[in-house]
């Protein structure tokens, strides 16, 4: 038998879902056959058909509510595959471009120029962005227990997409001028972020429109959940934590250049001095400094901050208030 108050209800509830076109029909299916059940239930109680019907329907909730749910889960599940597909993208370009640094075709496409330098500059961009969205759709999931920051990690996995490209295409470009383990290597990548680029474009179209919370707050509550599992470091984060905190009262102005929260330029100007010094540290340690290329680095480091801050969950996006709490204001 066919009922009106059901059949609107599933109509709805597709009108709601924002998946694709065979999770759409099996959710459908799925809700049809478990109200057909409740219907039986109800009937079985001595209602009638019709009544038993909106009975059903009234059991098993709003159909905004339950497309949400489905829509959240799909959503996690999507960000999930694109955080990971682009993981593997960024390995294998990142061992493409240690191979290209080292033995180079004789004739390298396009030219020297972008041979050498467009790898090594956008596959640490590209690494950067596919972790942030890894951090957000797969890591505090499974630290938290919820998803948090899916639109955010959707926007790192699309960045990373467009970044990743041109690495491809560079690869792509010098297949058959290479030995046969950088041209798999560099095959690969050519293959693998067309795909990682499809996941990516999924993710985002199912991916919730509403602001999260920031990175910078995920990373807390991840560090926060790690240290409560055991006793000593639960200790250990109540010491960092109170240390911190009695630092910033007694010199405010110093710890606004760590403060990212709050003062995120000054903290990111820090933190790009530290990673050109970082990533030159093997040259520090034999003595053989270069201050010229660690400012470089150190540069690139804060201009990726400028660009790819808000995108990212780094800093407050334009137009979006900061917090009370992170401003410090007082109810």
């Amino acid at each position: 038998m066919t009922y009106r108050s059901i059949d609107a209800y599933v109509d709805d509830l597709a009108w709601r879902l924002r998946v694709g076109m065979r999770g759409r029909r099996r959710i459908m299916r799925e809700v049809a056959a478990h109200l057909a059940d409740l219907v039986a239930e109800e009937e079985a109680a001595g209602l009638t058909p019709q009544a038993a019907a909106r009975r059903a329907t009234a059991r098993f909730g709003a159909p905004a509510d339950l497309a949400a749910e489905f829509n959240r889960d799909d959503a996690l599940h999507s960000a999930r595959t694109a955080a990971w597909s682009l993981m593997v993208c960024v390995a294998g370009a990142f061992v493409a471009t240690g191979l290209a640094q080292r033995v180079a075709p004789a004739n390298p496409w396009p030219d020297n120029a972008l041979y050498y330098g467009v790898p090594v500059m956008l596959v640490q961009v590209a690494g950067f962005c596919a972790g942030t969205a890894f951090l957000l759709s797969v890591v505090a999931p499974w630290m938290l227990g919820r998803p948090r920051g899916l639109a955010t990690a959707s926007r790192a996995a699309a960045a990373a997409t467009v970044v990743l490209l041109p690495v491809a295409v560079v690869a792509a470009g010098n297949i058959g001028g290479v030995g046969w383990v950088q041209g798999a290597v560099s095959a690969f990548v050519a293959v693998a972020v067309p795909v990682a680029a499809g996941f990516s474009a999924r993710a985002a179209l199912r991916a919730e429109r509403t602001a999260g919370p920031s990175t910078v707050d995920v990373i807390a509550e991840c560090c926060e959940a790690l240290a409560l599992r055991w006793s000593w470091t639960a200790q250990l984060h109540r010491t960092v934590t109170s240390t911190w905190a009695g630092a910033a009262a007694r010199a405010p102005h110093l710890m606004s250049w760590l403060e990212l929260r709050r003062h995120p330029w000054r903290a990111a100007t820090t933190i790009s001095v530290a990673a050109g010094i970082a990533l030159k540290l093997p040259d520090l340690m034999i003595g053989d400094l270069d201050l010229p290329a660690a400012a470089l680095e150190a540069g690139a480091a804060y201009i990726g901050f400028i660009v790819f801050g808000g995108l990212l969950g780094l800093r407050p996006r334009v137009g979006t208030p900061e917090p009370l709490d992170a401003v410090g204001a007082e109810g």
